[in-house]
């Protein structure tokens, strides 16, 4: 999405939409969902099966992205 990192994890949780906030709180479980949310709150993980040759895709929460979550996990319980 954005290039820029923002300012702070309030500054993006409030900016996020309700779908944006539902992904951030499950973690993105396809390319479609991560490009859908800010960057920096996710990184992209690949693990390779040495058995079977598969490599499976998965995203891995940043500091940033556990800050931001943990603001909205805060807010749903406040509401």
């Amino acid at each position: 999405m954005d290039s820029m990192i923002p300012s702070s994890p309030e500054a993006i949780a409030a900016s996020l939409t309700a779908a944006q906030r539902q992904i951030v709180l499950d973690g993105p479980t396809s390319f479609t969902e991560a490009d859908a949310i800010p960057e920096y709150l996710f990184e992209e993980d690949l693990d390779w099966d040495r058995e079977t040759g598969d490599e499976h895709f998965h995203w891995s929460e940043t500091v940033l992205g556990r800050q931001v979550r943990d603001l909205l996990e805060a807010q749903e319980q406040g509401s």
